[in-house]
């Protein structure tokens, strides 16, 4: 009984040393990637990954405010029904925004946040949007 519970503290030391690990290096990608954002003023994509902090609740229920998702790089024509990460310019904002395609007309892409009641304001242009959210990873 006392090797069973040796062997055991072992392997639940080893699976928390490993969570942790995984946990700097994600913390740590995250800082790499703000401090050259910061220099650019774009996003910034390692590897064409991208870990994203989620500020409101714009989206839910699909994931809620401080929630990480991982955006890729955008490799090729979004469609509808993607949540992609978009530079909002129109009035007045410079900021970036990951919401919903919910259409598409011949002034842009239409997004929307699934938490929300109206589109959002004006059209986005592919070549606004940097990426696509593929995972929610806490």
């Amino acid at each position: 009984m006392g090797e069973l519970r040796k062997n055991l503290n072992a392997v639940f030391a080893l699976i928390s040393a490993v969570f942790t690990l995984l946990l700097f290096l994600i913390a740590f990608y995250a800082l790499v990637c703000s401090f050259r954002e910061q220099n650019s003023g774009t996003p910034f994509f390692l590897f064409g990954w991208k870990p994203v902090i989620v500020l409101s609740d714009s989206m839910e229920p699909t994931y809620n405010s401080g929630k990480i998702v991982l955006v890729k790089e955008k490799e090729e024509t979004p469609k509808i029904n993607d949540i992609v990460m978009f530079r909002q310019k129109n009035y007045g904002m410079d900021s970036f925004v990951t919401h919903r395609i919910v259409g598409l007309d011949n002034n842009g892409y239409i997004t929307k946040g699934d938490a929300n009641n109206t589109e959002d304001p004006g059209r986005i242009q592919e070549k606004d949007i940097v990426g696509t959210v593929e995972y929610v990873l806490f």
